[in-house]
């Protein structure tokens, strides 16, 4: 070999080697990195004109745990988003040590109902047991309220999401050109599919995708309904998300949908952190708050069924219908009702039992209630039945009897709701009556006396009767409302602990992927310091080879001169 060609190849070895250090630095400054991957450098010949040009930077790479991993991040999005909204909501739910749940306040309530039948003419008894009925309603309300701002909140965060979706999905388009530009000049594209990768990482843990890589090395990506997301250019999702959400309010009639040129993709965006918002919002809230309007209706009716066959004590001077009716309105009704005028400490002033399948309309009804002794009928301008003892000091009580009204077969007092505790339908709504919360005084303890030959001078309501409170203890000790409300609270727990597992769960696999990815294409400082050490001896073998190499070519100029 000639001294010409010893020092060719040492520089080129030369050269080969810089390039190597160069790259393995480059690994170790970005050792950091999750999202670097590991490059080599190869050289596809090793002649006496080797160039850069004649060799090239690759990156460590596993495909089959690279789409594993992204898979993953799918999963690890979605049940992250739904824990962290529950997390939210498990704190609305209060807790039995705190006495805030449902549950304990429902028991509170049956509390103060207790100590009231222990002193059932006390103003403050009466009053706690409106305090505490007030408490037990406020905090269904509060939950429902809670139920939807973490809807809304969600909603918001779907167009949050949306946008973090195509500024994704643009990156990938981009970076796709950008690869296919540089490897077409033969350029080192590693650290852009770096990028990539991590885009598409980013992008599956928003709402999840499939995806190829092309012969010329772009990523096609797919949504989960199979539409094109990015393939020479980058498609973009559009949300317009409502102000705030209520009860109500439900995809498709009331919600926007998620939309991919025209077409709506909603019901197909099942993973990913919008798949999980789109769940919360559409699925799993709404299911907490059916179930939250269930156990306030069922309070409703049945706190008010049984405080309408009772009455206060004393009587209140006037009874004044939730009911709304009109004068010309049908009446249809069959059995009886006991209307009595008492005095302040329950003597029967007048009394009388009215045939309800005597009356046609309204206007009959009221002027039956206007005939009796003592007592004024009449349909306010609100549309409200309004009874009232014509003594300022009497009262006004009635008794169920037999009497039914309407279709649904209700008793009277409760068909005009002239003794409701409750007001509303649903926990969006369920509140204290108005009447009952400016006078304690209003709440129903005991019952009219039912004795066929009840009449004027005998004692239709005892101080001590306790018939209507013992009937109200009865309803929320039973499984009805007492069983219900722990149901409630034990399911609303139970789905907060499984999504909790489930955050953790995927997590836990997503972690497990990307490290078992990182641990096939990753930097290992040991190795490339080890492999830096290899290089610099190699550098400087050849450095001494072309010295070596130049002091002879001196050695034969100088002997030859």
């Amino acid at each position: 070999m000639s001294l010409t060609s010893i020092i060719s190849s040492a520089s080129a070895a030369l050269t080969k080697t810089q390039v190597a250090i160069a790259v393995s630095n480059t690994n170790v400054a970005n050792a950091g990195d999750a999202s670097n991957s590991r490059k080599t450098w190869s050289a596809s010949a090793n002649t006496s004109v080797l160039a850069l040009s004649e060799g090239q930077i690759a990156r460590t790479t596993n495909a089959y745990l690279s789409r594993t991993a992204i898979a993953k991040a799918a999963e690890s999005g979605y049940a992250g988003v739904v824990d962290q909204h529950l997390q939210s909501y498990d704190a609305a739910l209060g807790s039995a040590d705190g006495g805030d749940d449902v549950a304990s306040l429902l028991d509170a309530f049956d509390a103060a109902l207790a100590s009231l039948a222990a002193s059932p003419t006390s103003s403050a008894e009466k009053a706690s047991v409106v305090a505490a009925l007030d408490d037990l309603v406020s905090g269904i309300g509060e939950l429902s309220d809670e139920i939807q701002a973490l809807r809304t909140e969600a909603n918001r965060s779907i167009a949050d999401t949306v946008d973090a979706i195509n500024a994704a999905l643009s990156t990938v388009a981009d970076l796709n050109d950008q690869i296919a530009q540089g490897a077409a000049t033969g350029g080192d594209v590693s650290g852009l599919e770096d990028q990539r990768d991590a885009a598409l990482g980013e992008l599956s843990g928003l709402m999840g995708v499939s995806y190829y890589t092309t012969a010329d090395n772009r990523v096609v990506v797919y949504a989960p309904s199979g539409d094109l997301l990015v393939g020479s250019t980058a498609a973009s999702l559009s949300y317009a998300a409502s102000s705030t959400l209520d009860a109500a309010s439900a995809y498709p009639a009331d919600i926007s949908g998620v939309y991919l040129n025209g077409k709506d993709m909603t019901t197909s965006l099942s993973g990913g952190e919008l798949g999980g918002l789109i769940a919360l919002r559409d699925e799993i809230l709404p299911a907490e708050q059916a179930s939250l309007d269930a156990l306030a209706a069922d309070l409703i009716d049945q706190v008010n069924t049984i405080a309408n066959q009772g009455t206060a004590w004393p009587a209140p001077n006037v009874l004044t219908s939730t009911t709304a009716v009109s004068a010309g309105d049908a009446f249809s009704a069959s059995g009886s009702v006991r209307v009595a005028v008492l005095s302040a400490d329950g003597t029967v002033v007048s009394t009388q039992d009215l045939d309800l399948s005597a009356y046609a309309t309204m206007a009959d009804l009221v002027a039956a209630l206007d005939g009796v002794d003592g007592l004024s009928a009449a349909i306010s301008a609100d549309g409200e039945l309004v009874l009232s003892a014509d003594d300022p000091s009497a009262g006004v009580a009635l008794g169920a009897l037999d009497g039914a009204v309407g279709a649904d077969g209700e008793g009277f007092s409760a068909f005009f709701g002239f003794n409701d505790l409750l007001t509303g339908s649903s926990a969006a709504d369920i509140a204290v009556s108005g009447a009952l919360g400016s006078d304690a005084s209003r709440l129903p303890v005991g019952a009219l006396s039912d004795e066929t030959a009840l009449a004027a001078g005998d004692i239709g309501l005892a101080s001590g009767d306790l018939a209507t409170l013992t009937a109200l203890t009865a309803a929320l000790q039973g499984d009805s409302l007492s069983g219900a409300a722990t149901r409630f609270v034990s399911g609303a727990a139970t789905l907060v602990s499984s999504a909790a597992a489930d955050a953790e769960s995927a997590q836990s696999a997503y972690d497990y992927a990307l490290s078992r990815l990182q641990n096939e294409t990753a930097v290992n400082l040991d190795e490339e310091l080890a492999l830096l050490a290899q290089y610099q001896t190699q550098y400087e073998a050849n450095a001494q080879m072309i010295s070596m190499a130049r002091e002879l070519f001196d050695a034969l100029v100088s002997m030859v001169s």
